[in-house]
């Protein structure tokens, strides 16, 4: 018996993520300019080098995004972002499980 795994489709979307790069940066409130840019930064994979959905992106600074990818974003994300940021997602995430969880 083999294991089925079901088929990844994450969502792409170029002009969002287009916009990504006008918006500021999550860390820091700067938006991108002339000697750093806002990279949209995807949040995790979904195994074997596949990148998450474009709607699992975030704006940060491009110093940040290469910080993620040197030493994890998770790493990265606890030491930067600010604490009403961290709790806002937290939240969000909590009302999320919520919902699910009422849904039937």
């Amino acid at each position: 018996m083999s294991l089925m795994f079901p088929k990844l489709n994450p969502i792409r979307d170029e002009k969002w993520i287009k916009h990504l790069h006008t918006v500021p940066c999550l860390i820091t409130g700067v938006t991108g300019h002339e000697y750093e840019t806002v990279d949209p930064a995807h949040i995790g994979t979904l195994g074997k080098s596949i990148k998450s959905g474009d709607n699992e992106v975030l704006p940060i600074l491009h110093r940040y995004h290469a910080r993620g990818h040197g030493y994890g974003e998770v790493s990265m994300f606890r030491e930067h972002l600010p604490d009403d940021v961290l709790r806002d997602a937290l939240r969000a995430y909590a009302r999320e499980m919520y919902a699910a969880w009422k849904r039937p």
